[in-house]
């Protein structure tokens, strides 16, 4: 990293640690529900503590993420998928359902059936979905690092994959997913495929940080704001989207999550705060029992996966709610559910390695993931049992980062944590 980038990080830590400080001990800055008196003062400041040292290779950690996303030049585009979606048309977005495989049973193994929780390979040989994934990474982190950098061309470049994805006549994809998490053997793709665009709030609330650049392009924002319509259209009108808006697990959430950023990004901010009030009164009333169990979750061979998997569309959720004026964080339902009892519900398990845990469970205890609802639970819900937890739980899942992901995704968590602790919105921390 050059010696000027170098400078802005240090002025950007110095700023950020100020603006910590003055979070916490300024009056008047916090909300009431985040007051921090009856604090541990050792493991407070175990926690700023960790997250100083943390925070410059968090930024370091954005900014070559967006380097690598400005340099690289390969073609993000669904037409270039070997296999076309039933319809024929090379702009139909297509993916593959993770857990179906060939039937055995049948000589061409068509319809492919179902192994829940055991994902086909089979799904790698069509890349539309990696690519839209992609997509999102790349706007997202160039976002970003033009907020800290100011500098240009991290703008160009988004403003670039942003026409390339849905403006571009030659390799755009057409508004809707009629075609992802396709079954082989079938004719059309299914509801639980449009949890593929669940990250698309990432990309959408890092747009609005690049209007202010010479390089934002607002005429490319206006065609964009136009796809995104039709889009919603067919989100909300079709069988397909009404079915997945009614599922009663992470995917009718994730449904939530998405529908609410799209009518917001695209000015419709009263039907987006309607929908964010109800929405969270619902998912936390008939996703979450009082114990803090969530049974929809529970029921899968993968089941601490998709617990901790649903309660980050129930933070975002919980997020949205807030900034439209209703504390969805600290909403409890009427048999006494609410998403901070789902907080402590699996956090009794990850502290004893899911020693008792009740449920079927394929893949073990993953912890990076619930330890970043864990870091946001301190902020949201100031109490000593998430700062003991995490000197805990922390170490592990840095481990599980240096055996399994091998790189530094997770120092994203802490732009998170700054980032609620000041604007209130989760930017980066729920992938």
């Amino acid at each position: 990293m050059g010696l000027n980038n170098q400078k802005i990080l240090v002025l950007i830590i110095f700023g950020t640690i100020y603006s910590i400080f003055m979070w916490t001990f300024a009056p008047g800055v916090k909300d009431d529900h985040l007051h921090i008196s009856n604090i541990n003062d050792k493991f407070y400041a175990n926690y700023l503590d960790t997250f100083r040292q943390q925070h410059y290779n968090m930024l370091s950690n954005l900014i070559n993420k967006a380097n690598k996303a400005l340099k690289n030049d390969s073609v993000y585009s669904v037409t270039l998928k070997p296999q076309l979606a039933p319809s024929n048309d090379p702009h139909d977005y297509m993916s593959l359902a993770r857990y179906f495989w060939p039937d055995p049973n049948k000589p061409d193994g068509l319809p492919y059936m179902r192994k829940d929780g055991y994902s086909n390979p089979e799904i790698e040989t069509i890349k539309d979905y990696s690519l839209l994934r992609k997509l999102f990474d790349d706007v997202e982190n160039l976002g970003f690092a033009y907020y800290f950098t100011r500098n240009d061309s991290y703008v160009e470049k988004a403003v670039y994959r942003i026409k390339e994805w849905f403006i571009n006549p030659k390799t755009r994809m057409n508004p809707n997913l009629n075609y992802a998490s396709f079954i082989k053997g079938q004719d059309l793709g299914r509801r639980t495929g449009i949890i593929d665009m669940r990250p698309i709030y990432r990309m959408l609330q890092s747009i609005p940080l690049m209007r202010s650049s010479r390089k934002w392009d607002h005429s490319v924002e206006k065609k964009f704001k136009i796809w995104l319509s039709k889009y919603y259209f067919w989100l909300e009108k079709t069988s397909i989207g009404i079915d997945e808006k009614e599922s009663t697990n992470n995917h009718g959430t994730y449904y939530d999550v998405q529908a609410i950023y799209l009518l917001s990004y695209l000015g419709r901010e009263e039907e987006a705060r309607k929908y964010s009030y109800e929405a969270l009164i619902n998912r936390v009333n008939e996703g979450i029992l009082p114990t803090g169990q969530q049974p929809h979750e529970t029921k899968r061979p993968t089941s601490w996966y998709y617990s901790t998997f649903n309660l980050q569309a129930l933070f975002l959720l919980a997020e949205r709610s807030q900034y439209f004026g209703f504390d969805g964080w600290n909403y409890v339902g009427p048999e006494g559910q609410s998403i901070r009892k789902a907080v402590d519900y699996l956090l009794s398990f990850a502290l004893s390695n899911g020693k008792g845990w009740p449920f079927k469970n394929i893949n073990g205890f993953e912890m990076n993931n619930f330890v970043k609802l864990l870091e946001l639970a301190f902020v949201i819900w100031p109490d000593d049992k998430y700062l003991e937890a995490l000197v805990i739980l922390r170490p592990k899942a840095k481990l599980e980062q240096a055996l399994e992901y091998k790189d530094t995704e997770w120092e994203d968590n802490y732009l998170c944590i700054w980032s609620l602790m000041t604007n209130r919105q989760l930017w980066t921390c729920l992938k």
